[in-house]
């Protein structure tokens, strides 16, 4: 079996945790790693899968204002947001209200959060000029100037803006418990706003994707992008693990060593399930994508997937063990 690994922890394939972690770097938490910023907001943990397709824009079928706010929360900060997650142009007053709260947030030195500024990505804008009307935007495609008027008018037209209006201190075991306690209502229950939807989120994700490979109805692009954002996660996953093993502080009147036990026995569990996924990035390679239906292909991505799966089933038991730890 052909494996991956991700060597390289200073981008991800997750563009709005890793223009989070962009942000971050212009606030109190300046240094804060990716691999940080992954494992405390709990985006590491992240898996969201339609069993029909695997369509394309399931990695970012959850809300998006709750599921950032709640990251940011959990690091200590008080965020503004603008825009509805609908597939409809913002109206005229929408596009105001956008512009200036990004303009706010420059003004106090931190780049906004966006989506599909030069493509259906997150991305960051860190400038603006309102002689000329035009932001100073960065994403995966390119760093260039946007005219105001194009702000939530790109490819899906959908306007949606965050910017972190205040900061207030959380311990670092706080940030660890809130990070465990996302993870894990992540992982067991239906996100909120997924009720009536057929995406699935967590471990039942895993059986979403395995349905589509046993109906072999799966859209190899949108399989491919899934594939590399969720292995990608779970290798920060493992990452963010090993780094409470090898880095959390001697507490006083704490005994920490049993945290630093479970979560090397988390990073084990989350390790299968990282190389069960790299082993399907090879077979299904962005953005090219493979050949996902076919007889002996979609059986041997069944069979990963249920190693995957159990594996996560495992490391979730002992990511409960280790929010049990901290109390």
């Amino acid at each position: 079996m052909e494996m991956i690994a991700k060597t390289d922890c200073s981008w991800s394939h997750n563009t709005d945790t890793a223009a989070l972690h962009s942000i971050v770097q212009y606030t109190e938490l300046a240094g804060m790693t990716l691999v940080e910023v992954m494992g405390y907001t709990a985006h590491a943990f992240r898996i969201i899968i339609d069993p029909e397709a695997v369509e394309v824009g399931s990695y970012s079928h959850f809300d998006w204002k709750l599921n950032h706010e709640e990251a940011l929360n959990n690091l200590g900060f008080s965020v503004q947001y603008a825009g509805k997650q609908t597939n409809i142009p913002p109206t005229p007053e929408e596009l105001e209200e956008g512009i200036q709260l990004v303009q706010q947030a420059i003004d106090r030195g931190i780049p906004a959060l966006s989506w599909d500024l030069f493509i259906p990505e997150w991305g960051v804008i860190y400038g603006y000029d309102d002689n000329r009307r035009v932001f100073q935007c960065r994403d995966v495609r390119q760093d260039a100037e946007l005219p105001y008027e194009k702000l939530g008018r790109g490819e899906v037209t959908e306007l949606y803006v965050l910017g972190i209006s205040g900061y207030q201190p959380v311990s670092r075991r706080a940030m660890l418990r809130g990070a465990l306690e996302l993870a894990l209502r992540h992982a067991e229950e239906i996100l909120p706003g997924l009720e009536k939807s057929k995406h699935r989120n967590g471990i039942a994700a895993y059986d979403a994707w395995i349905k589509a490979f046993t109906n072999r109805t799966v859209e190899a692009f949108g399989n491919s992008v899934n594939t590399v954002k969720v292995w990608d996660a779970r290798e920060f996953a493992v990452k963010f693990l090993e780094d409470v093993v090898a880095n959390w502080p001697n507490e006083k009147d704490r005994d920490s060593s049993q945290l630093r036990q479970l979560a090397s026995e988390a990073a084990a569990h989350y390790r299968i399930v990282a190389d069960r996924l790299g082993a399907l990035v090879s077979l299904f390679p962005f953005p090219q994508g493979g050949e996902p239906n076919q007889e002996a292909v979609a059986s041997r991505s069944i069979e990963l997937l249920q190693d995957a799966k159990a594996a996560e089933v495992q490391g979730v038991r002992v990511l409960e063990q280790m929010l049990e730890s901290l109390d």
